[in-house]
């Protein structure tokens, strides 16, 4: 059996009283790593213990696998979860197996998961509800597995074993939502709104009546909403009522989703639904301003409103050049900015032509944006730039900037989700899409993304800091791409930006992939 690392694992170390453990102590590489790295770390620490002849136990195994499992990476994870344990007499338990369907469903392997349940079933200790609750969400990602996912949930509360909970609950919600099946939602949702009639300890949350808001039409979302308030259900927090604006502006019904502004939300996290509201009011037409006490929130984004005072009163309005210097030099003297300067700026203006039509999704306050104004500007003008941005405070800033250095013509900024913005088909055909938003949703708004960019070229930001595991996943051996180690900008470490041009023939395969990924090892931890 061939480790990560492509050379043979000595399975049967002598026990000698240590652990696994106690390298972390003697290991400095092996400091706390952040998510991105992780699973890095523990193929060093493995390959340690190999060196060392110490036998690592279940726990290791598990955990190892969970480390590949959150990079997306699921021969990996399946490999240090059940073939290696095994390899060393050892055998895999429910967890191991629960987790082992968690790296399946994280990259859509619905199927693999199902299989994965049904060896599970036969463990002494049986399949738990973390199991079956991965098998539901798995099966709601596909278009017709929601029949799947209701029929485990049934198997679920008929067994006296695993105990139903909410998370698998919610994944059912989710899955019905997903498949637009929301008579079977409403049905569900209410059955387990009454304890005494369900006869079990499950109370749904925020997150349930979230997925049945979605689901259903918008009416009947809100109806859902007032009567667990009025039960007392529902908590005054953001997400069930930012679900259910985000509804009401596909259905365009802008506003109804204003007036969810006065509804029972905590005054603190109110500026969590105007932002789906914003979006509400923009996809149907309607420019919006967030209100005047959540847009001037020095408390809790004040570094955005610093950046904005900074530039108003050292930059003569109009100069773009200028503008992207003082934000590069309020980065460096006052408050460092995550944005795309030195070596992320240059590949960013190297991939543009002339008259490009661009789309980013990611604004932050605008830096990107502009950066790529200027650049088509010295090609000779022409091209557009529209950039999404999910936070409306984030996209205040950014749309001031924008009119300050005098591009609001060739930029636009959309408030929302980058996914509800793909949905309406408004973001027209880009030629270039830059992806610098949320490294998790990068492989679903790229897939969404498919029938309208089939020549267009992709760069990919923070790949591998703070990192997209799955984004890695999906790209492999389905797109011809070219990786850029870049610097962080005013940072010392290392990242990715992945580039792919329709017209290039920069095919890295898987194996090459995995080994880029391996000899990063020392950049990245």
């Amino acid at each position: 059996m061939l480790s990560p690392h492509c050379h043979m694992m000595p399975m049967e170390w002598p026990v000698n009283g240590l652990h696994w453990q106690d390298l972390l102590v003697d290991s400095p590489e092996c400091a706390m790593p952040d998510e991105a790295s992780a699973w890095r770390v523990s193929s060093l620490l493995l390959d340690e213990l190999s060196m060392r002849s110490w036998p690592p136990d279940v726990v290791f195994w598990s955990s190892l696998g969970s480390a590949y499992s959150g990079a997306g990476k699921w021969q990996l994870a399946l490999w240090a979860l059940l073939e290696a344990p095994r390899a060393a007499h050892l055998e895999p338990n429910v967890v191991s197996y629960s987790s082992a369907m968690t790296a399946c469903e994280r990259v859509s392997l619905w199927e693999m998961v199902l299989n994965l349940l049904v060896e599970a079933e036969q463990l002494p200790e049986k399949a738990n509800a973390f199991s079956y609750s991965s098998a539901i969400v798995a099966c709601g990602q596909v278009e017709s597995g929601w029949q799947r996912a209701l029929a485990l949930w049934s198997q679920m509360i008929s067994a006296s074993q695993p105990s139903p909970n909410v998370v698998a609950f919610n994944a059912t919600l989710t899955a019905l939502e997903r498949a637009t099946c929301w008579q079977l939602a409403c049905s569900l949702l209410e059955q387990f709104e009454d304890q005494t009639r369900s006869n079990l300890p499950l109370t749904p949350d925020a997150l349930s009546y979230s997925a049945v808001a979605t689901a259903c039409p918008w009416p009947l979302g809100l109806w859902w909403l007032l009567r667990a308030r009025e039960k007392r259900e529902l908590k005054a927090g953001p997400g069930p009522w930012s679900c259910l604006a985000r509804k009401m502006g596909h259905d365009r019904a802008w506003q109804e989703a204003l007036q969810l502004l006065s509804g029972p939300i905590e005054g603190d996290r109110l500026g969590e639904v105007w932002c789906s509201v914003m979006w509400a009011m923009e996809v149907s037409g309607f420019t919006s301003e967030p209100p005047f006490r959540v847009r001037r929130d020095r408390v809790h984004q004040s570094k955005e409103f610093s950046l904005l005072d900074f530039i108003v009163t050292r930059v003569p309005r109009g100069d773009l050049s200028a503008l992207l210097a003082t934000v590069k030099r309020f980065a460096g003297e006052k408050e460092w900015l995550k944005v795309a300067g030195g070596s992320k700026a240059r590949l960013l203006q190297a991939v543009l032509r002339p008259g490009d039509r661009i789309l980013e999704l990611g604004c932050f306050v605008g830096f990107s944006a502009l950066l790529m104004v200027q650049r088509l500007r010295r090609l000779g003008g022409g091209g557009k730039v529209i950039t999404c941005e999910v936070n409306a405070v984030s996209a205040f800033v950014a749309r001031e900037l924008i009119r300050w250095a005098g591009a609001e013509a060739e930029i636009e900024v959309r408030v929302g989700l980058a996914g509800d913005w793909i949905a309406t088909g408004q973001l027209g055909v880009p030629d270039v899409v830059i992806l610098d938003h949320r490294g998790a949703r990068y492989h679903e708004d790229l897939l969404a993304l498919e029938p309208m960019r089939e020549h267009a070229r992709i760069i990919a930001d923070n790949v591998l800091s703070p990192g997209a595991p799955l984004f890695l996943n999906f790209v492999d051996e389905r797109y011809a791409i070219a990786i850029h180690e870049v610097d962080e900008f005013l940072r010392a470490r290392a990242d990715w930006d992945f580039f792919t041009d329709p017209c290039s023939q920069c095919l890295v395969s898987s194996w090459a992939l995995q080994l880029k990924l391996i000899g990063c090892v020392g950049a990245a931890v």
